[in-house]
């Protein structure tokens, strides 16, 4: 169990609640598919505020390692233990990644992912995703829209039922959020990506993996052009 005492920066903090909950997987304290500890009870053994805890929480569940349940807690996804911890690994541990390239790697798998989720969704599947739609409408305007656009986009995969597309962009996700942050691509009015959020969610529910696959490109033009203009490779401190 990891505790901080005195004054420590924000990044600490999230890091230590995610340290934490590490901790308690690879104790057999939690295990993959059941729920977390309370909040409250987390910032109690982490020494962190509710508010720092939440907002790990909300970054844990946009790289798609849990889900926050409202007014239920949040519940690790039913990964093998192993891959869990390995999870937790790659994003507590920095990496070396240039911009462009992850982005392309990242639009590869999420066009296989939505037209796969189109193909293949559930019943089950289609209401994950408009809570996951409707999570991030709500969250938009606020603090926590990085995190609940990527958790929306975690789902997508999640539906595709491709374990191995779903992998590779827990990968990656934690690298290109943090470029997120750092250039403040999050930054533009959400009106335009909710529309989009919500086409791609027509389009796979209608099972149309072209036109799902379209609106995904459209969605991410913007992101492209930004990226194929920034090729400069950084150290990444993921957390």
């Amino acid at each position: 169990m990891i505790k901080f005492k005195g004054k420590i920066d924000a990044e600490t903090e999230l890091r230590s609640v995610i340290c934490h909950i590490k901790e308690l997987i690879q104790n057999d304290i939690v295990k993959p598919g059941e729920r977390l500890p309370a909040e409250r009870k987390i910032a109690a053994d982490t020494s962190v505020s509710r508010a720092k805890v939440r907002q790990a929480l909300e970054r844990l569940e946009s790289y798609g390692v849990l889900r926050i349940l409202p007014q239920s807690g949040s519940v690790l996804v039913n990964y093998s233990k192993t891959a869990l911890v390995k999870q937790f690994d790659s994003i507590l541990t920095g990496g070396k990644y240039d911009f462009c390239s992850l982005v392309q790697v990242r639009t590869i798998l999420e066009t296989d992912s939505v037209r796969q989720c189109a193909r293949n969704h559930t019943e089950d599947d289609l209401r994950v995703l408009n809570e996951a739609l409707d999570d991030f409408i709500a969250n938009a305007y606020g603090p926590a829209r990085d995190e609940k656009d990527f958790a929306f986009h975690a789902a997508i995969a999640k539906c595709s039922h491709n374990p191995v597309i779903n992998n590779l962009l827990l990968i990656i996700n934690p690298e290109i959020l943090h470029y997120y942050r750092s250039m403040n691509l999050c930054s533009m009015p959400p009106e335009g990506i909710i529309e989009e959020h919500k086409k791609i969610v027509e389009k796979i529910s209608a099972g149309d993996e072209e036109g799902a696959a379209e609106v995904l490109a459209h969605h991410f033009r913007e992101i492209t052009k930004v990226a194929s203009g920034d090729r400069a490779e950084i150290a990444i401190s993921r957390i």
